[in-house]
């Protein structure tokens, strides 16, 4: 077989659908300038910063910033019906440190349809000041709700588990010797009642770790 006999299914295939071919290049070209031809806008949005990768054991202590401005740059047709919820913008907290510190934010911290440029973020970083946290197990206590009358035919409570774990900055430990349940209402005093809670936490940094549910038995007197 010679090289003419090689290239000669190459040459029939390429001369194959010339027609179509042709139509599909003529229309890639009229899209390429359509789009390189367009005119170019400016547009802001105001979008919601999510904080990632808060290192184990710490807590962001101050009012970080939980908003910024995104300017974007590109083709009309695409930036005109653009919805701020196709935009996110996050910062990674992964490298943090105990104390005060500065996360930069640039076009890798936002996230945008292609064909569409990040010109500006506002703020271009946050303010972070990341504190250690402690886990201690606390005490559970029943907030009963119903009034005074309900609560003077209380007989015993029990709680299950009696103690949650939480994780919480030092100092917010001594306000808290124990944490309550949200309000347990009880549809009937006559027999014992029982009921799934959530329990609640007041200090703003502290959670709960694991499951936030206790069960709570109610007896009351006869």
């Amino acid at each position: 077989m010679n090289t003419a006999d090689l290239f000669r299914p190459l040459r029939g295939f390429a001369s194959r659908n010339l027609g179509l071919k042709g139509i599909a290049l003529a229309l890639a070209v009229v899209a390429w300038w359509f789009v390189a031809g367009e005119s170019k806008v400016l547009v802001s949005f105001t979008i919601p910063l999510e904080i990632r990768n808060v290192p184990k054991e710490m807590t962001i202590t101050n009012k970080a910033e939980r908003q910024v401005e995104v300017r974007l740059s590109g083709p009309s047709s695409l930036l005109s019906g653009m919805r701020p919820s196709e935009i996110s913008a996050a910062v990674d907290l992964a490298a943090g440190h105990p104390g005060r510190q500065y996360f930069t934010l640039d076009d890798r911290s936002v996230k945008i349809p292609p064909g569409i440029k990040v010109q500006r973020i506002y703020p271009s970083s946050i303010e972070v000041i990341l504190e250690g946290t402690e886990r201690r197990m606390v005490a559970v206590a029943a907030r009963i709700g119903g009034g005074a009358a309900v609560r003077k035919r209380v007989a015993k409570v029990e709680i299950d588990p009696p103690s949650v774990e939480v994780e919480a900055l030092p100092e917010e430990f001594a306000r808290m010797p124990v944490i309550y349940t949200e309000e347990v209402l009880p549809d009937q005093t006559d027999r014992e009642y029982s009921a799934i809670a959530r329990v609640e936490t007041r200090e703003p940094h502290a959670k709960i770790v694991g499951n936030p549910n206790v069960r709570v038995k109610i007896q009351f007197r006869n």
